[in-house]
């Protein structure tokens, strides 16, 4: 089993800077699990990683693996769930998450006020909310899960 954890947004904020409590996390989860880091460049980042006095990283899986999605992030996971199961992807991005959990992947959205990038903030400028849309898959999970459990106790009666 692993975790997943993206560095943007989650590490390193969108002015390049870390984020503590997001080493702070990553260093617990280490701790007991095996923590694969997604990254957008892998010799950038590494780097920005040991900076940061984190080394001995399990894997560091950059952008450029192999499968045919066009959202890298999302390739990014698909290609470490065909390595083997993954407990938990932490994101930033509420898109990311959004799609992951219409994909079934248990899911983290890592969002600290601080080091959020405008596009994804309440009071941002950008129009449509992602929130609304995640808000709007868990109620639909929630309902076909309801339904299931009709379903099976219409069966079983």
């Amino acid at each position: 089993m692993a975790i997943l954890i993206f560095v943007d947004d989650v590490l390193r904020s969108h002015v390049n800077t870390p984020i503590k409590q997001g080493f702070s996390l990553l260093r617990n989860l280490r701790e007991r699990e095996r923590v694969l880091i997604l990254c957008a460049d892998k010799e950038k980042d590494d780097r920005f990683l040991k900076e940061n006095k984190l080394s001995l990283v399990d894997d560091l899986i950059g952008p450029d693996v192999p499968f045919l999605e066009e959202s890298i992030e999302f390739r990014q996971v698909q290609y470490c769930r065909a390595h083997g199961p993954v407990e938990l992807v932490i994101t930033g991005n509420p898109e990311v998450a959004t799609r992951l959990l219409e994909a079934g992947v248990s899911t983290m959205l890592y969002l600290n006020p601080s080091y959020i990038s405008e596009k994804f903030r309440p009071d941002s400028r950008q129009g449509a909310k992602p929130w609304a849309k995640m808000t709007e898959e868990l109620i639909k999970q929630q309902e076909s899960l309801i339904e299931e459990d009709r379903k099976s106790t219409r069966l079983n009666s």
